[in-house]
């Protein structure tokens, strides 16, 4: 399953954090609103899962309607991610 944030693909949108892997990427904190999501927030990580615990504890992210997408970047270290949020930021507004 995926979903767009900004013009890239994520995958998710998750509703637990157990279901995020501990890799290198971008989350997005989405909150439902009707059939589509609004983005909370956008950050990256070296340690994905580590990032999103923290971002939201370990509760169910789904009980106050929120979820995670996550994009992997195996390979691309810090700067390159933090590119890629710049560009997505661009195409959010």
């Amino acid at each position: 399953m995926s979903i767009y944030v900004g013009h890239k693909a994520f995958a998710g949108p998750f509703d637990t954090v157990e279901q995020v892997q501990d890799r290198a990427g971008l989350y997005a904190v989405l909150r439902k609103e009707g059939r589509g999501h609004r983005v909370e927030a956008l950050d990256q990580s070296a340690n994905l899962r580590h990032a999103v615990e923290q971002y939201m504890g370990t509760s169910i992210i789904g009980r106050e309607k929120m979820e995670i997408a996550v994009l992997y970047t195996p390979g691309i270290q810090k700067t390159g991610r933090l590119r890629m949020l710049e560009e997505i930021k661009i195409n959010l507004d």
